[in-house]
């Protein structure tokens, strides 16, 4: 499971009432699929799903029979939400319209119903987004939407609601924990404890009373980069015997490209270099890679290139580690200078890499001409004196 897959979400989506709420496994196996949605698609596919991932988020063991797994579907395709619209009305809808299991690929292919369209394809603004990885390991489906809700409010750092909006939210029936104090200590409490301890949020919570009850909670939410998830190390995945000759031939075809006279990708430097961009970009790695080397190539100011291919790539991973999708088609060499080489850098590029020499002009001469021979009459008057 692609633990770096980004989770968005319309915001309508994320407020919206569980009637029947998943479970904690079964919101994974939803929340993996929105991780799987591209912004550039215009429709739901099916995803795909291998069945050990499957298994593991269901926390199935040992051999999985296919009747167990079918029912397990048809239990995920039952579960609703109703999602409020602008004009008071709402939207009552399955989270998953079909399963299909592959024999012989080992996958199982789940699709989204339509309805839900709106909530999760081509968003352009009040969406929230955060990293999958960052509700793989809550245990509780409480916990999972209380962190969605909270994720929503992170940027404003408060949000309230009443006793009975947070019930709906959070999936938990008008008949389970019926009095708030029950509510507090078996939902609330542990969700909140929970979401401090393993995500990249801190909650704290304020009761508002009417008189001895309590009608409205106040939740506090801040974000504590020093807990969030990074993206996980990729040696495993890249490591694999059947990706090597794959790495090797592709150092060959960018060392084609790059200029020999200046330097060249060695199989260490290269290996670091592309496991790092391959995290970012995927089967895109490659592409992204040749545009930089087709920059440094042709832009003289750049002194070290395999500094400056190192600066753009960790500037590329910190954007992705932010939720950005960063590029470099835009990269443009600068026009060629007379005298000296100046370090110019694109708008985009706003740190500084050690690996980037300094700039340095090269003296004028006609300057240095005329700074020697005023050095000298001042010598000559003072030989004078």
């Amino acid at each position: 499971m692609e633990e770096n897959y980004l989770v968005t979400q319309s915001n309508n989506l994320i407020e919206a009432r569980h009637k029947k709420p998943l479970t904690a496994r079964e919101q994974k196996i939803v929340l993996s699929m929105v991780g799987m949605i591209q912004p550039s698609d215009e429709d739901f596919k099916d995803y795909r799903i291998s069945v050990k991932s499957f298994s593991e988020m269901l926390g199935l063991k040992g051999s999985v029979k296919y009747t167990q797994m079918k029912g397990i579907a048809e239990n995920l395709m039952s579960k609703t939400v109703e999602i409020p619209k602008k004009n008071g009305g709402w939207i009552l809808a399955n989270w998953i319209s079909s399963a299909e299991y592959k024999e012989g690929e080992g996958v199982i292919e789940l699709s989204f119903s339509p309805k839900l369209k709106p909530y999760m394809l081509q968003l352009k603004n009040q969406f929230t987004s955060y990293r999958l990885s960052n509700i793989l390991n809550l245990n509780s489906t409480y916990s999972i939407r209380l962190y969605e809700l909270m994720k929503k409010w992170q940027h404003l750092g408060k949000w309230g609601c009443s006793v009975e909006d947070l019930r709906g939210k959070l999936g938990v029936g008008e008949k389970i924990y019926p009095r708030y104090a029950n509510l507090k200590a078996r939902v609330l409490a542990p969700a909140i404890a929970e979401v401090n301890e393993k995500t990249d949020l801190f909650i704290r919570f304020n009761e508002i009373k009417n008189g001895r009850s309590v009608e409205r909670i106040e939740f506090i939410v801040q974000f504590a980069p020093e807990k969030e998830i990074k993206i996980p190390e990729p040696k495993k995945k890249l490591e694999q015997p059947k990706k090597a000759p794959e790495n090797e031939e592709i150092r060959i075809r960018l060392n084609h490209l790059a200029d020999k006279e200046l330097y060249q990708f060695d199989p260490n430097y290269f290996s670091q270099m592309y496991e790092a961009a391959f995290v970012i970009w995927e089967d895109q790695a490659e592409s992204e890679l040749t545009m930089i080397i087709r920059y440094v190539n042709v832009e003289e100011s750049v002194k070290k290139p395999l500094g400056f291919i190192k600066s753009q790539i960790k500037l590329a991973w910190e954007a992705s580690e932010r939720g950005e999708q960063p590029t470099f088609a835009n990269l443009q060499p600068t026009k060629k200078r007379v005298t000296g080489r100046q370090e110019i850098i694109p708008d985009w590029f706003k740190e500084k890499d050690e690996n980037i020499e300094p700039t340095e002009k090269e003296p004028d001469a006609e300057v240095e001409k005329k700074r020697q021979e005023l050095q000298k009459k001042l010598n000559d008057m003072r030989k004078e004196k």
